[in-house]
């Protein structure tokens, strides 16, 4: 897998301080129009993750003052194969179990749901901005911003109670 960006100390991307990891690539064809970071599409985009790149987040979470952990794309739904992202979410969950992680996706948690990988990864997961974004539908008024077909899912919950609640 390969990411974008890392960033730590993120106040922009969920609720606290959080470390925000940015994934390359993204199999939505069309994408999405107005889509914020195209470069970011591609698979092979940026630097590939390493084992020393998990550790610095791990390590840039295990502050107090740092709440979580937010995974945004290109799509992080697509970058599940290698089992990279999967691993880095339970190592989080295991080692630091108050810190929360947030996961942005284009596609719907109804349509995640069915998918076997991706249902093993939502397990992790806090909460889910799931949707396509939809520029005609845009709202930079809204929490965590996007378009309004949007919705911010309790993943947890939501798994629990086998329906879609909202975070």
């Amino acid at each position: 897998m390969n990411y974008a960006n890392i960033f730590t100390s993120d106040t922009v991307n969920g609720t606290g301080f959080r470390t925000s990891l940015f994934v390359s690539g993204c199999s939505k064809n069309p994408p999405c129009k107005g889509c914020w970071s195209p470069e970011a599409r591609q698979f092979n985009y940026g630097n590939t993750f390493t084992v020393k790149n998990k550790e610095a987040i791990i390590e840039s979470l295990d502050k107090p003052y740092v709440s979580g952990l937010s995974i945004l794309g290109g799509e992080p739904m697509d970058n599940l194969g290698d089992r990279v992202l999967l691993d880095l979410v339970k190592t989080v969950k295991q080692r630091l179990t108050s810190k929360t992680i947030f996961c942005w996706s284009g596609y719907t948690f109804e349509d995640l749901i069915k998918n076997p990988i991706k249902l093993d990864f939502l397990q992790y997961i806090d909460m889910l901005r799931d949707g396509e974004f939809i520029e005609e539908l845009k709202d930079i008024t809204q929490y965590l911003s996007g378009s309004k077909n949007q919705r911010m899912v309790n993943v947890q919950e939501s798994l629990k109670l086998n329906k879609t609640i909202l975070y």
